[in-house]
């Protein structure tokens, strides 16, 4: 039995949102869906390895706040995913760069997570240790996809996307 069966995040080619787009003008963004598609399946592991990560976690007598920490740790995990497909299923520049920046702040805040309950005792370093790894070749795959994102003449009306 493959542990990807048991999955809580869907298959990539299941997203319905995608395959409408890739009929109709994804052909353009090829190389794009291809990066965007890689960094979906990187996600799709280290979900599964936060996930663990999670079940792992200890209440311990001077630190009560590991329910807290799990929950925010699934905050941040769940976000990621729809903010991928959401920038691949656009071809608007701002709205990729809007849901990369959100993708970029939940991956932080998550690693941030991570290393405190490691740092409370409540989590083991050496399953963080694996988490952070996986980000480091996720963050790799991030830069290498937003290189893909072809500015096009819309105006961020905040001026922050110029």
């Amino acid at each position: 039995m493959d542990l990807f069966d048991m999955h809580s995040l869907p298959n990539w080619e299941d997203h319905r949102m995608l395959q409408r787009h890739l009929r109709e003008d994804g052909w353009k963004e090829e190389a794009q869906m291809k990066a965007a598609r890689e960094l979906y399946n990187k996600w799709r592991e280290i979900f599964l390895y936060v996930e663990s990560y999670c079940d792992t976690l200890q209440n311990i007598s001077d630190y009560e706040y590991t329910d807290k920490n799990k929950e925010l740790i699934g905050q941040n995990l769940f976000i990621v995913a729809p903010k991928i497909i959401g920038a691949a299923g656009t071809g608007h520049y701002i709205l990729k760069m809007e849901n990369a920046a959100i993708i970029r702040r939940n991956c932080c805040e998550l690693l941030d997570q991570i290393r405190f309950t490691t740092a409370v005792g409540a989590g083991e370093r050496k399953y963080a240790n694996v988490i952070e790894r996986e980000m480091d070749i996720f963050r790799g795959l991030f830069k290498e996809w937003v290189r893909t994102f072809v500015k096009d003449g819309y105006t961020d009306d905040w001026g922050l996307y110029i």
